[in-house]
């Protein structure tokens, strides 16, 4: 037995992202995933919408993109929040949790990443990212895998969806039908889908340049800046 799972997804509650928690179950339906992996950018808090709003066959797996002192880490199967702090103390804290600690796009160099004490960090994490809609250079996938088979570590895929279109882009494939943690414990898992999405930046950057700008609108407006 093969699920797929999306294992790298954001929801509003990310400043990146526009996509709201009904939007999210309805396009991994859509996409015929399994499951995906809410990921929002430290925070849990819309989690439960998510799941509120699947259908009875997607697993929702609570998730965080933890933002270390380097790169972006996956905290998978959590309950809370870890701390944004260097990244060998937050795999502890996920761990402490039962969950799994995965490497986010770890060598793109046009976002946060890694490059210290990768040895160290190897020893670890639980997996590593290897597909990654959003890396626009094939590079950076490609080193991530090659990092991981050089330490025998789990691969995994995500699209690092922002948009509801983007969900199911790039996946994991799960075999078995055990828990996920456990299937990427065990390396029962495996990368598929697509990169180099530029498209998805483009769209991000323009809807963070207008919700900066409806929020100056706001405060010049509530300030009284703007009244006659």
């Amino acid at each position: 037995m093969t699920r797929r799972y999306d294992l790298q997804v954001h929801t509003d509650a990310s400043p990146c992202s526009s996509a709201s928690p009904d939007r999210v179950a309805a396009a991994a339906a859509d996409a015929g995933l399994d499951g995906i992996a809410v990921t929002d950018h430290d925070t849990l808090a819309n989690v439960d919408a998510v799941r509120d709003a699947a259908p009875d066959d997607l697993d929702v797996v609570p998730a965080v993109e933890v933002t270390t002192t380097e790169g972006h880490l996956l905290a998978l199967d959590v309950a809370e929040a870890p701390p944004q702090t260097d990244p060998l103390t937050v795999v502890d804290h996920v761990h402490e949790q039962g969950g799994v600690a995965v490497l986010s796009h770890p060598f793109d160099t046009l976002r946060q990443y890694y490059e210290t004490d990768l040895d160290a960090l190897a020893d670890a994490v639980d997996g590593v990212e290897a597909v990654n809609s959003r890396c626009v250079r094939s590079r950076f996938n490609e080193r991530a895998a090659a990092f991981a088979a050089a330490h025998d570590l789990a691969v995994t895929g995500g699209s690092d969806a922002h948009f509801p279109m983007e969900v199911g882009r790039a996946y994991t494939s799960v075999e078995g039908d055990g828990a996920l943690a456990d299937a990427v414990r065990d390396g029962c898992v495996r990368p598929s889908g697509r990169g180099r999405y530029l498209t998805g930046h483009v769209a991000t950057k323009f809807h963070q340049f207008r919700t900066a700008t409806s929020r100056a609108v706001t405060s010049l407006t509530s300030g009284g800046f703007l009244r006659r």
